[in-house]
Parts: structure tokens; C-alpha cells; sequence
């Protein structure tokens, strides 16, 4: 992992099944380990220090996966925000002389990873066509897809990358995926490290960023045409919500916007959506927002602006 870590320049770090010292994971020099208690989980999300504005935990403590909302560093106040799910479909045992069979424990979870994160990766032990040809389609594995599509998520990974070398004679196979939000984020560059491989899985690296930040998320929502009772359903009940510290309050936060955002379609602005509008009338407001920010500035005295606005 330090090697790893060495080539590939990474920020953030996405472990399932870390080695454990005592029940508690392993220290990185320069990050920080969420969850930083002491619990043994499967999923550990490592984030190098002072490589983001702030980084918060914001799902509900669970063994097998984690969510954390990444800030970007920003220029202005409008920073960008990344979450990321960091999951494991863990294995009923581990034998290395038999096929293992995954637990599936996960999949009723899905809906709400999906609901909270831009970007979900890990190893999800599922075979499906889609990520590796020749496969036998699962039915677990084909509602995962659904679960895709239907949050408008895209898959990372190269088609047939191998990313599985199994010690007990199995067959290599796809079994660590990435997802995205395109209409979020942006993923490029994603590949395995074969020199770098740990007992049978290689590490993967990609680059991520945002396409918008949060302040624009909910730009071009029709908000007229929320289906309400889709929102609600994802919500939980009054008598359910304990805002203990602020890791609480940030878990129901995105939780609320996930749930807006499910239960709200995006408004499709086309040439029929502002008939009125040409282009005389975006020259005029470019004139008049230029010499805002002039006067704003200094630049202009405010007489001129205000005559170029009543204009």
C-alpha cells in the first residue's frame, strides 16, 4: 500500500479489508483514517492531510461501507463538494481451496449509497457482463445495474480490466468496480497496478473532480413538479431523527438533498423554455453586468452604471 501510494500520488485512499493491528487499521504517515475510532471495519477511507478544506462522515456507521463528503480547496466561497462511498460486498469466508460466495449483505443498502454519494467504489464481488464479458448474468448483479442507471451513474472501470487474481486456482475476474455521477463528477484516467498486487487484488488509481460545485446543484430543477411523497419516503421519520454532534447533522443534511434529488426532475431548458429571449437581449445584459463589476471595482463612477442598467 505504501508503494502504491509512492507511484500513484493519491489523496485519498479507498481500503476494504485492512490489515489490523490490535482491532484498529493501520497508521499512514500524512492522513487522516475515517472512521478515526477505534472500531474494527472493512472499509477504511484514508485522506492525506490539508489536501482538502474539510472531509466529514456523513452515513450512518456501518462495518462494510462508508460515505465522506470531501470539500474542495476554492479560491472563492463557492467551494465544491465530492462524497465518496468507500463499500465491500464482504465474502462469507475466506478459503482458498473453494469458490468463496459473497454475503450480498449490501444490496438492500444500495438505494441509500447511491442516494448519497457522486462516487462509489470497492470491491462488490458481483459478475456481470457489463464490467466483463463472458460472465453468467446474476440476478444481484443485474440490480446493481438497475440501481446504476436508475441514479444516472456510469461505470469507471475498462471494460475486461482485470482487477481479481485468486490464490485457490479460481478464475481471474472484474470484481473491485468504480461509479460515477456524470452529472456531477468526472472520472478519466482509470487503471490497475498489477506490480502493486496484494494477495490476489491490485490497487486501482483514477482522477476525479466535480463538474459543478454544490452552490449550482439544484440549478434547472423544476421544483413545481417534486414528487413529494418519493421525498418523504426517503426521509426518515421525526421520531427518528437524533442530532447528537455534528457528524449527525451532516449525515441528515446530504440525506435531504439526496432525497430532493431523487424525487425532483431536472427542468430541460430548450428554444421553446424563453421564446422571448435573442440576442440583442444577452449583449444588453452583458453590457450591464460588465459595468457592474466595473463600478463594483472602481473602475466606473456609479451615475454611469446606473444609467447603462435603466438603459
Amino acid at each position: 500500500m505504501q508503494a502504491a501510494i509512492i507511484d500513484t500520488d493519491a489523496n485519498i485512499l479507498l481500503v476494504q479489508e485492512p490489515p489490523l493491528l490490535n482491532g484498529t487499521p493501520p497508521t499512514l504517515d500524512d492522513f487522516h483514517c475515517f472512521p478515526s475510532h477505534k472500531q474494527a471495519c472493512r472499509t477504511v477511507t484514508y485522506m492525506r492531510k490539508k489536501a482538502f478544506k474539510s472531509t466529514s462522515v456523513i452515513s450512518d456507521p456501518h462495518i462494510d461501507f462508508l460515505v465522506v463528503s470531501v470539500t474542495l480547496h476554492s479560491k472563492d466561497h463557492k467551494a465544491s463538494n465530492i462524497n465518496i462511498a468507500n463499500c465491500y460486498n464482504r465474502l462469507q469466508n475466506h478459503n482458498w481451496r473453494t469458490r468463496d460466495q459473497p454475503t450480498h449483505l449490501l444490496d438492500p443498502l444500495f438505494h441509500e449509497i447511491f442516494a448519497l454519494a457522486d462516487l462509489v467504489a470497492g470491491g462488490m464481488n458481483k459478475h456481470h457482463p457489463r464490467w466483463e464479458a463472458g460472465r453468467q448474468l446474476s440476478q444481484l448483479a443485474q440490480n446493481l445495474v438497475d440501481i446504476c442507471n436508475a441514479a444516472n451513474f456510469r461505470l469507471a472501470n475498462t471494460p475486461n480490466m482485470l482487477t481479481s487474481y485468486p490464490i485457490n486456482n479460481s478464475r481471474p475476474a472484474v470484481l473491485d468496480l468504480t461509479f460515477f455521477n456524470q452529472d456531477q463528477i468526472t472520472v478519466s484516467n482509470w487503471h490497475t497496478h498489477l506490480e502493486h498486487k496484494a494477495l490476489y487484488h491490485t490497487p486501482i488509481s483514477y482522477q476525479a473532480w466535480p463538474k459543478t460545485g454544490m452552490h449550482q446543484e439544484y440549478k434547472g430543477y423544476n421544483w413545481k413538479r417534486s414528487n413529494w411523497t418519493r421525498v418523504v419516503e426517503l426521509l426518515p421519520e421525526p421520531e427518528e431523527v437524533n442530532i447528537r454532534d455534528e457528524q449527525d447533522f451532516n449525515h441528515l443534511y446530504h440525506r435531504i438533498l439526496g432525497a430532493l434529488r431523487i424525487g425532483t426532475r431536472t427542468r430541460r431548458v430548450t428554444k421553446w423554455s424563453r421564446p422571448w429571449w435573442n440576442p440583442d437581449l444577452a449583449e444588453m445584459c452583458r453590457i450591464k453586468n460588465t459595468t457592474f463589476r466595473d463600478f463594483r471595482a472602481g473602475r466606473t463612477d456609479k451615475h454611469t452604471y446606473n444609467r447603462i442598467r435603466n438603459a
